[in-house]
């Protein structure tokens, strides 16, 4: 549902405009056990371009062929300009493996009537949504909690991305098993406080609702916000925080006003009007350089982080890219430091629930890969916000560990649904010689002790490709 698309701009000369309004289905990319799969058709500028919807088509197809064939006859005309509709047809049995959707939308534009696949972005190649309906509950320890950290709505929306709605977002966090959701704006997007108190308005009726339905109870919506601040290199970078009570300001690299890209705050003054633990976002995200040259958009660093201690490093950002590496890096070098950092995970979805459609060329072509897929990476801890450094951050199995005093156990679980596993690592910080000591195990139940080491973490893959790793444990003595 993002889509840095810019199929509305033709200055100086575009190969993507067209008079048309964005039109896409989009759909969460797994479903937990004996949950309902919900399918949306989105469009966006259908206030300057308005389109009259005929019927929707397609069919579900499952790894043994076997096909579940649908049509719905929609007839509306779409006049908003965002406009989000669950779309009610067939779907495949709950537990049932991969389905690939294959859909398809008629709708008239003007005289013309159209038929495109998926969405209507030019000269991108529709691929069929895939869908994996879970076999078993995703694990994780008891009366722990799943969410998604970083996310944005509809109130992130400017010339050429927009995010899904509140609404939309808890329904596909459903879905997808999470217990929380964390709506983090941009701060450029958002602009005031009017904006902030109405999202937070909207997200504080929908939980309200929620409580009213104990029944079928619905993940917790946390307003928050995605504000652009400066490192103390005077460069734009960005900083998550929950429950603020009001907007902080931050403007730098939001484009609006490009005489004038100096960061509002610095890290050290946003994180104090936010008045609670904050989060460094995607601290080594890679850029192009246009983005540094006419936004000022930089790194977080070292000094940055430390302005930031008691909150934390989302650098597992959607995917384990080089950004994910060098965040981890930049993380553990700060808890060889002795500073108690919580690593985070997020995926910057602006309501991309299956798939991630980006500019790959400015105003000439697109791209879409799995990135910055909704709910995709979790951050599971006891409670949240959090109060102890207890948690893990994953894209399937579970790791976590149990500490009594100087004597830890870590538990891994993982199921059929996101394989075995294929290694089990833990990293014990050395106190004063700034180096991990690491040590494999077979086993997914096993006793250690912190010793005299600083800290102790973990790490694990499988053999389908999902990951997990845990914060970091302190000695007594640290």
């Amino acid at each position: 549902m993002l889509h840095y698309a810019e199929t509305h701009f033709r200055f100086p000369v575009s190969r993507l405009y067209r008079k048309e309004p964005d039109i896409l289905i989009d759909t969460p990319f797994q479903i937990d056990p004996n949950v309902e799969c919900p399918v949306w058709l989105i469009s966006r500028n259908t206030d300057c371009y308005p389109v009259y919807i005929n019927e929707i088509f397609g069919e579900w197809k499952n790894e043994k062929d076997e096909k579940i064939v649908f049509k719905i006859p929609f007839q509306k005309k779409l006049t908003e300009h965002f406009h989000f509709e669950e779309l009610k047809f067939a779907k495949p049995p709950a537990g049932s493996g991969f389905y690939l959707l294959q859909i398809f939308i008629k709708y008239e534009i003007g005289e013309k009537t159209k038929i495109c696949e998926r969405w209507n972005y030019p000269f991108l190649h529709p691929k069929p949504i895939v869908v994996n309906f879970l076999r078993e509950p995703q694990p994780k320890p008891k009366n722990w909690v799943a969410g998604e950290t970083h996310c944005h709505s509809n109130y992130t929306a400017d010339s050429i991305e927009f995010g899904a709605s509140p609404a939309v977002l808890q329904k596909a966090a459903k879905a997808l098993g999470l217990d929380f959701v964390c709506i983090t704006d941009h701060s450029y997007d958002l602009l005031n406080d009017v904006n902030f108190q109405k999202l937070k308005k909207d997200v504080a009726e929908l939980n309200s609702a929620n409580c009213d339905n104990t029944a079928d109870k619905m993940p917790l919506l946390i307003a928050g916000e995605e504000i652009s601040c400066g490192s103390h290199r005077r460069e734009n970078v960005h900083l998550l925080a929950y429950n603020n009570e009001h907007y902080v300001e931050g403007h730098g690299d939001g484009g609006r006003r490009w005489w004038n890209t100096s960061p509002d705050l610095t890290v050290a003054e946003a994180a104090k009007k936010v008045g609670s633990a904050c989060f460094a976002a995607h601290p080594k995200l890679e850029m192009m350089g246009v983005e540094r040259l006419l936004l000022k958009r930089g790194h977080w660093h070292l000094d940055d982080i430390l302005g930031i201690e008691g909150g934390g490093v989302e650098f597992w950002n959607g995917y384990r890219g080089r950004d994910f590496y060098e965040g981890r890096k930049l993380w553990i070098e700060c808890l060889l430091r002795g500073h108690r950092i919580l690593p985070w995970g997020g995926n910057d979805a602006h309501g991309d629930l299956n798939s991630y459609v980006a500019l790959k060329k400015p105003l000439w072509s697109l791209k879409c890969n799995q990135e910055h897929i909704f709910g995709n990476v979790r951050t599971v801890l006891p409670n949240f916000p959090p109060t102890e450094s207890n948690l893990y951050i994953t894209d399937g199995p579970a790791l976590h560990i149990e500490q009594v005093g100087n004597k830890c156990l870590l538990h891994a679980k993982s199921n059929a649904d996101f394989g075995e596993f294929l290694s089990i690592t833990l990293f014990k910080g050395e106190r004063g010689k700034h180096f991990e000591r690491t040590i494999s195990f077979s086993d997914n139940n096993f006793e250690f002790s912190l010793d005299d080491c600083l800290y102790a973490r973990a790490e694990c893959e499988t053999t389908f490709g999902k990951f997990a790793m845990t914060a970091a444990i302190y000695s007594p003595l640290a």
